[in-house]
Order: C-alpha cells, then structure tokens, then sequence
C-alpha cells in the first residue's frame, strides 16, 4: 500500500496525541482526587471549628450554674436557658449540615444537664444549700461524657485529615513525575516529529530547491534521490522526468543551433569564396613562378639559387596551407560541441585573419589591444570563433573600406570582455532594441541574411556567455563579448 504523507504525518500526531492523552488523563484524575482530599480537610478543619464551639458552649453553661450557686442571682437562669437553647441549635445544626447524627448521646447529656440546671435553680437557699455541690457532681459527670463524646469525634476527625494529607503529598509527589514523564514525552515526540519532517520534507525539498536552481543555470543533468514513495518522493521523480525531458530538448536546440550555426559560416564562407580564391592564388601564382625560376637555375648547375627558390615556394605553400586549414577549421560542422579551456588571443587572431580575408575589408585597419594577464576561458573556441568572425565582419562591413576596427580585451569580474568597436556608419537607434531578432540587418538587399547577430547571441548564451549592444560613442558601433573565466585559477594567454 502506497504510504502518504499526510498519513505518516497523520500517524506521528495521533501517537503523539495519545501519550499525551494517556499521561494528561493521568494528571487530571490525580488533580481530582487531591482536590477531594483537599475538600475533605477543608470539611474536617470546619466540622472540628464546629465541635469546638459546641464545647465550648457545654463549659458556658456549667459555668452560668457554677456561678449561681456562689452568687445566688437568679438573673443567670435567664441566661442559661439562653445559652441552652443555642447550644442545642448548634448540635441541630451540626447534624444538619455535616448529615451526622453520632450526636445524639451529645445531645441526651444536655438535656440531662438541663434537667440537673432546673433542679438548682429552683433551691431556696442556692449559697447555702446542702444539694448544691451534689448537682454540680452529677453536671459535671455529664458534661465529662459530653466532653469526652467530643473528644472522640476530634480524634476521629484528626485521623481523616492526617490520612487526607498523607494522600495529597502522595497525589503531588505523582502528579510531579508525572509531569516530568509528560514534558520529556512531549520534547522526544516533538523532537522526532521535527527529525521526520525536516529529513522527508524539508532536505528534499531544500535539495530541489538547488537542483532547480541548477536547472534555471542551464544545467540539465541533475538528478533528484527518491528516498520515499511518498509525495515528495512522486515530485522528485517528475523532476527527474522534468529533467530528462529538458535535457533531451536542449540537445535537440543544440542540433538545430548547430545546423543553424553550420549554415550561417557557410553562407560566410559562400561570401568569402572570391576573397579565399584570391588569397590562395597569389601564393600558387609564388609558387609557380619559384619553381620555374629554381629550374632554370638548377640548369645553370647554381645550387645556392635553387635552394634558395625552393625555400620560398615552400614558405608559400605553407601559407596557402594555413589559410586553407583555418577556413577548414571554420567550416567544420560540429554536431557536439565540446566545452575546453583555452585562450582567446589566438581565436581573435584567426577571425581577424578570416575578417580581412573579403577583398573589400583589406584596406580596414583593425587594431588588437590585448590587456595583460588575460585568464584561459571556459568556452567552445569554434563558437567563439564563429561569434568573432560575424561581428568582425559585419565591423569591416560598416567601416567602408575606409575605417579603423578596435578589439580590446580585458578582464571583467569572472569573465573575459571582448569588444570589438568600429568607426562605421553606425546603427540607427530604432532598430537597436531588435537588432538580435532574426531576419533584422543593416545590410543592403542581398549583403546578408539578418541571421548573424541571432545565431551569435545564441551561441554565447549556449556558452554561459554574453553578447551585448553597447551604446554608441560618438560615432560607429560598439559589441561586448563576455565568455566565462575556467574556474581551476587564472592563466596566462
């Protein structure tokens, strides 16, 4: 069965909810069970306020006899009945409230003490009578069982709060480790959860994050793990796809920028027929002359000549060598361009070779300053090439037969900047901002294609590269080529 996250997710929080349910009950029924046990020492501390008032009351009214029987004022009757009739209200009321009727012998030892109360107050001679001290013994006997009734019901009422106590330091003592149990439950299931979502959430997303990011530089190889069959794991497949797939089309663009690239040095080379014609004909036309010149010499047994006649048709058809091979190397179709290190100096020397190569750009100056400790690039140096030769080209072009074209090479952050400038007739402002569309030239009908300038720029961004428009200065028109350092430190062209 194919395991979501939302159910995994789902999970880990129910368990975590769970122990926190099963360690929470546990709190709340120790929090209960100690507030019962505080509501009965609270009970047990008013039912033992109550019993002591009633005491207290039991000795009031011995005393109002005690003091009748020494002073002889029949006033206290009044007050003892008074103080009678209270005393029985609390005892009623005690058993009212706390639904204990144990008073009942309590209740029966007033009464009699009343009984004996009636007695003395009704002596004729209460200072100087005989039966007094007898009715004070029997009242007294019957308030001691009174006395000690309520003693009993306060030892009784001792114990229950000693017990009480007892089970609420136990309840805290529990409700403490528990408590501890709870928090360390908590910060391990927080802790886990946490390990869980960063490790199948957030590294491969945070990882994906980089490859796309990778992707977004050109960089269509990379490749997702799956570590899950989950949601996350499904996206990192369809990144996969989603990379294969773009990767399958950027080959297929390179092909057909290839083709579009071939296409464009052959309508060049188409261009620079006449010119080539031209350049390897004067050093066959050298040759020629140098080898009829060398026979006729070796007739005349002049050996030094003919060396020396043989040593410059020689020259010769090693220059006519080198131009064929850098038009050669020019027109070489690559279906896989290869990025390598390299310098650019030669590179520009060879498109300028190549520039200069039309007989109408012969009389162009072009003027190479180079800045020092210029670094190796990491680049194609044939789609370099074919980038220089155009917009050298298209620089001889402008200039008419008549101008100067400046090439300038400098280091510039992590690229290496080539600009090439000239002192033509320049490039009409409303067609700066299209001047990269295909189809759009500044030539006469005929002179070009309106490809060059699209396939360039296409081939300097396949390189990581730039190629810009630079605003004019003064007048003519400026180019940038910015082609990326090689990473490995900085050497020297």
């Amino acid at each position: 069965m194919r395991k979501y996250l939302a159910l995994k997710v789902g999970i880990l929080l129910s368990l975590i909810f769970f122990l926190v349910a099963v360690f929470g009950w546990d709190l709340l029924s120790d929090m209960r069970h100690l507030q019962q046990e505080a509501a009965v020492v609270e009970n047990s501390n008013h039912q033992s306020h109550d019993l002591h008032a009633i005491e207290m009351g039991v000795y009031r009214n011995i005393k109002v006899v005690n003091d009748f029987l020494i002073t002889g004022d029949h006033r206290a009757e009044n007050v003892f009945y008074q103080y009678q009739q209270k005393l029985v209200q609390m005892i009623e009321q005690y058993e009212t409230t706390y639904q204990d009727s144990s008073l009942t012998d309590l209740m029966q030892s007033v009464k009699n003490i009343k009984g004996i109360a009636g007695k003395v107050f009704v002596l004729p001679f209460a200072t100087e009578n005989m039966e007094g001290p007898i009715f004070i013994d029997e009242i007294a006997t019957e308030a001691k069982q009174a006395v000690e009734h309520l003693t009993r019901k306060h030892h009784a009422l001792d114990e229950q709060v000693n017990r009480a106590m007892q089970m609420m330091a136990g309840l805290r003592m529990d409700m403490r480790q528990e408590t501890v149990a709870l928090m360390l439950v908590l910060l391990l299931s927080l802790g886990f959860l946490a390990y869980f979502i960063y490790n199948q959430i957030v590294h491969p997303l945070v990882q994906m994050k980089k490859a796309v990011q990778r992707v977004g530089e050109g960089s269509f190889d990379v490749h997702c793990a799956v570590v899950s069959d989950d949601e996350i794991g499904e996206l990192a497949k369809a990144f996969n796809t989603m990379g294969e797939a773009l990767q399958e089309r950027e080959q297929k663009l390179n092909r057909i920028r290839s083709l579009a690239a071939h296409q464009e040095k052959m309508n060049a080379l188409g261009v620079m027929s006449a010119s080539l014609a031209h350049e390897v004909g004067n050093p066959l036309a050298s040759v020629g002359m140098l080898l009829h010149m060398a026979k006729r010499k070796l007739t005349q047994q002049d050996t030094q000549a003919v060396a020396s006649h043989l040593d410059s048709a020689v020259k010769e058809t090693e220059r006519m060598e080198l131009i064929i091979q850098t038009v050669l190397d020019f027109g070489r179709h690559e279906f896989d361009v290869r990025f390598h290190e390299f310098a650019v100096r030669p590179v520009i020397a060879d498109a300028v070779k190549l520039g200069q190569m039309s007989p109408q750009h012969k009389r162009v100056v072009i003027k190479i300053n180079e800045g020092s400790n210029i670094p190796l690039v990491y680049a194609s140096s044939s789609m370099l090439m074919q980038v220089l030769m155009n917009v050298i080209h298209n620089a001889c072009h402008a200039c008419r037969e008549s101008g100067e074209v400046h090439i300038q090479t400098i280091e510039q952050g992590e690229h290496v900047v080539i600009d090439v400038c000239d002192t033509g007739y320049g490039i009409e402002k409303n067609m700066r901002a299209s001047i990269f569309n295909p189809s759009v030239t500044t030539k006469e009908k005929g002179e070009g294609t309106g490809f060059g300038l699209a396939i360039s720029k296409e081939l300097m961004d396949a390189m990581h590269g730039t190629l810009s428009l630079l605003e004019d200065a003064g007048h003519g028109t400026c180019f940038r080529i910015s082609v990326p350092i090689a990473q490995q430190g900085k050497g020297i062209t």
